[in-house]
């Protein structure tokens, strides 16, 4: 059983994630037969002999069984690895919830969507970047991907395994979204579940493409806080939890109470970001706050249970603590249950403890100088 994070301090609901996050994403391997524009992981095609070893991920299952938390199989692409299924099943064995996003090519077929809805899978992530091949093939750099994507969520719909679509949000994909989010209404239904809009973090890859301007992201909010009333699945956003203080602005004049979104807070995830409720494992073993946060590196599942190295580390107290940010999320009202995305601050600025700078939000309180 999973354990409950505490309430943290101020006006609004956030809550520190310090026993145990929700997901821990285990990158399985960087090998992948795509070469996206925005890859995080400079994915190459062959594997690392150096990647944990099955025994080493049955022991990376068994503790996250234990801490109680979701475990997310991620890469690269999963499918390069012979023991994906013996992993799997392990982990099924015992009992130990599971997500898996594999890479929309030729590998993905109908008998493997087949074997991921025999083991029972919580969600299988499926990329769209745009809503044709046009779009979506060069985003990702290999034709075909567009139609791969759309097999999948055919297969999806027909084994009835739930699906999470992940969108990667940058200023070339912006203009797109209202044509994804049709394609997703007519074609998604039963199996997609949710609707992830990744902002993008230049890092790897993805730092020689564009960001939306921090307007741009409010008026996405904006959008999205809209069709949320009769999407016919949840649309969430990834790497902007300055969504959640859109959300409460706009509850709060909409006549909420502070009771009201308390109340609520915990579906929303408040307070999750980098470090703080999600923990990410490399293909080589090495535990970090986030993938997209590649520092500072917290230690080795190698060397020390995933468990230790969540609950023990002085960085990850650090990242937890919104009252230590700097510059505008310092001084935000909101940074309990927002905290800004730490990965993006990084990125861009060079300190993880900095302001994000796609948020557009201006606080009443100045930004104490921190040293």
């Amino acid at each position: 059983m999973a354990i409950a994070p505490q309430r943290a301090k101020g006006r609004f609901p956030g809550y520190v994630y310090a026993q145990a996050p929700r997901n821990v994403y285990w990158e399985m391997t960087r090998a992948c037969d795509l070469a996206c524009r925005h890859c995080r992981a400079n994915a190459e095609h062959n594997r690392d002999p150096r990647e944990l070893t099955t025994e080493e991920g049955k022991a990376l299952m068994r503790d996250v069984k234990e801490m109680g938390s979701m475990l997310i199989l991620t890469g690269g692409d999963p499918m390069k690895r012979e023991d994906l299924f013996e992993l799997m099943a392990y982990g099924r064995g015992i009992h130990l919830p599971m997500g898996i996003t594999p890479s929309t090519t030729p590998t993905l077929t109908r008998d493997v969507v087949a074997r991921f809805a025999e083991l029972g899978v919580s969600a299988m992530g499926v990329s769209l970047d745009g809503p044709n091949p046009g779009v979506h093939d060069a985003f990702r750099r290999v034709e075909g991907t567009f139609d791969c994507s759309m097999r999948a969520l055919q297969w999806a719909n027909e084994l009835n395994v739930p699906v999470q679509i992940n969108t990667t949000v940058t200023s070339e994909t912006l203009p797109h979204l209202r044509e994804v989010y049709r394609v997703l209404c007519e074609r998604g239904a039963p199996a997609v579940r949710r609707w992830s809009l990744f902002l993008l973090i230049p890092v790897g890859r993805g730092a020689a493409l564009g960001a939306p301007t921090p307007q741009q992201v409010e008026e996405l909010f904006t959008w999205v806080y809209e069709i949320s009333e009769s999407a016919p699945f949840h649309v969430g956003t990834v790497e902007a939890p300055h969504y959640r203080r859109y959300w409460i602005q706009r509850k709060l004049a909409e006549g909420a109470t502070d009771a009201d979104i308390e109340r609520i807070a915990p579906r929303m995830g408040f307070g999750i970001r980098d470090g703080n409720g999600v923990v990410f494992v490399s293909s080589l073993g090495e535990v970090f706050p986030a993938g997209f946060l590649p520092e500072p590196r917290l230690g080795s599942v190698r060397e020390q249970s995933i468990t230790q190295l969540y609950r023990a580390s002085p960085a990850l107290s650090v990242l937890r603590d919104a009252d230590a940010l700097h510059g505008r999320c310092g001084a935000c009202e909101y940074r309990w249950p927002c905290g800004g995305s730490r990965a993006r601050a990084f990125g861009m600025t060079g300190d993880p403890m900095g302001e994000d700078p796609l948020c557009a939000y201006q606080p009443a309180a100045a930004a104490e100088p921190r040293h």
